[in-house]
């Protein structure tokens, strides 16, 4: 029976840059690695020596690896190890000066072969490009419908409504094609529709559900302050996006995808919050405006009565003065700090 032996050397991302076969009768085989063009297995790294080491591979399909006296050694599952003797390698994957390497034999355990009926990848497509028209069209609507209920002047809402289009329009595709880039190099292919649809779908999402709540506030009564509402779901859909955008650019692990996803935008709106919210409160004229004037039919849930609206209202002179005389001991003005 004829032993055989597949060296792999492995680049970025695991990516197979050359593949090397040998073959020997018998039940065991072996390859030797190094720079010298003696070696079964030659390899272009200045930190390898030139006859590093010794792959073997007995009968049963267990793979070794002897280190040859080299001044770097081998490294077996994140060890360096030196003058090593028939070392086993579980996983088949060594490190030999700075370049990694795989070892397959003929005994490996391949997983079936897959039915290319191309319906699956067609139907994918399909859904993918289904979701890219909705998003597309949703956040069109969304973006009408702000500048609409943003222009004052009727004449400027053409011009607006023009202008935002292309600002967002551009800046989406600068995103999608950043990604885009990012997928190439991380896996050579741009997977640019699942970039757009995570775009589109995303601000489509949010802007939805940020109308919905904050019609439900003001019809519910809740008097939530949109100040920190709208910053909470910008957050959320950020870090949705930032997430998907990660699985499919980059190599690491969907856990680690989602935490950093969700570390980031946090860390972000946090100090946004505190600053918007030391700046309120320092400041005595700042009023919350937490509520969306809404057509009295959509009022499901009436507010104060008026009599408690006029309480409220005369203290508010009272609160504004103590909240001015609180800032200005804290923060006096200078000419509170020169001498009489």
């Amino acid at each position: 029976m004829e032993a055989v032996i597949v060296v792999e050397v492995l680049g970025g991302h695991d990516r197979v840059r050359a593949r090397h076969r040998i073959a020997a009768p018998g039940g065991e085989a072996q390859a030797t690695v190094g720079r010298s063009a003696t070696c079964d297995v030659v390899l272009d790294d200045p930190f390898v020596a030139a006859v590093h080491a010794r792959i073997d591979v007995d009968g049963g399909g267990n793979v070794v690896v002897s280190d040859l006296d080299s001044v770097n050694g081998v490294e077996i599952g994140g060890l360096r190890l030196h003058g090593a003797e028939r070392v086993p390698v579980p996983d088949g994957v060594i490190r030999i000066g700075r370049t990694r390497l795989r070892v397959r034999t003929g005994r490996e355990i391949l997983a079936p072969e897959q039915a290319d009926r191309g319906g699956p990848s067609r139907q994918a497509r399909a859904i993918e490009l289904k979701m890219l028209a909705a998003g597309f069209v949703v956040s069109l609507a969304a973006i009408a419908f702000e500048v609409w209920t943003a222009t004052t002047q009727p004449r400027e809402l053409s011009t607006a409504l023009v202008t935002m289009l292309l600002t967002v329009l551009v800046l989406a595709g600068l995103w999608i094609a950043l990604w885009a880039l990012a997928s190439r190099v991380a896996f050579g292919e741009s997977r640019w529709i699942r970039h757009a649809v995570t775009v589109f779908v995303a601000y489509a999402a949010l802007a939805v559900v940020g109308l919905v709540a904050e019609v439900l506030n003001g019809a519910l009564g809740w008097h939530l302050g949109w100040s920190v509402v709208g910053p909470v779901l910008v957050g959320v859909a950020a870090a949705a996006a930032l997430s998907c955008h990660l699985v499919n650019a980059s190599p690491m692990r969907t856990p680690i995808a989602v935490t950093i996803s969700v570390a980031i935008p946090a860390v972000i709106l946090a100090a946004m919050l505190w600053m918007q919210a030391r700046s309120e409160n320092r400041s005595p004229s700042h009023i919350a405006d937490r509520d969306r004037i809404l057509p009295p039919v959509l009022v499901l849930r009436r507010g104060r009565s008026l009599d408690d609206f006029a309480v409220d209202l005369a203290d508010l002179k009272a609160r504004a003065d103590a909240l001015r005389a609180f800032v200005e001991k804290e923060d006096p003005s200078p000419g509170d700090d020169e001498p009489d």
